[in-house]
């Protein structure tokens, strides 16, 4: 079974990220995935401190509270990240804890990926703005990065616009409707990629 995990980067627990987030989430449940939620503003922890070099194995050195959430991390097969944008980039809760992803990147001239095997991921960003090229530059950089972890295929991203009030996504039908097509999308979407590598070896 595929285990899925959705990061929840917003200050408001039923904000709109979070509620597509969670939509994603039903959709790769329904597509047979095993889903985990996290809610990053409820627990405490520090940005990357620059440690040089990180850990061996790809593990962070700093121990807090989102130690066990990196180590779920490592074993997903599939991460959803959702955050709201604020001053033209994601949230600060999201940006520390992707900082806090820089032991999983290639490092000291290792061109090898630190997580081994195929995995997927989606960016999910909200905004009140009209919809933007500028903000979804902020999500496509941040799936760029993720080639600097791992083999991630299928990356997607889903914007959410002319989102203002914290409960505007729940009045949006076609958007929370999107988000679960996205989850079971991501899961039969892997399922097959690894299939086609298995009947290949």
């Amino acid at each position: 079974m595929l285990k899925v995990i959705g990061i929840a980067g917003s200050a408001r627990r039923e904000g709109n990220s979070a509620t597509l987030l969670r939509a994603v989430l039903r959709g790769a449940a329904s597509a047979g995935a095993e889903s985990q939620y996290v809610y990053l503003n409820e627990l405490s922890f520090q940005g990357c401190q620059g440690c040089t070099p990180c850990t061996e194995g790809a593990t962070c050195r700093i121990q807090d509270e989102l130690t066990p959430v990196l180590a779920a991390v490592r074993e997903a097969d599939i991460w959803v990240l959702a955050a709201p944008i604020y001053f033209d980039g994601v949230s600060g809760q999201m940006k520390l804890f992707f900082d806090r992803l820089h032991h999983l990147t290639s490092q000291a001239g290792k061109s090898a990926k630190l997580l081994p095997g195929t995995r997927a991921a989606a960016i999910i960003i909200t905004y009140e703005d009209k919809p933007r090229d500028d903000y979804l530059d902020v999500a496509r950089r941040m799936v760029n990065y993720f080639g600097w972890m791992g083999d991630f295929q299928p990356t997607e991203i889903l914007v959410g616009a002319k989102l203002g009030p914290p409960e505007a996504a729940r009045a949006r039908p076609e958007l929370l409707a999107e988000a679960e097509a996205l989850g079971g999308r991501l899961v039969s979407e892997l399922t097959r990629r690894r299939a086609g590598q298995t009947g290949q070896g």
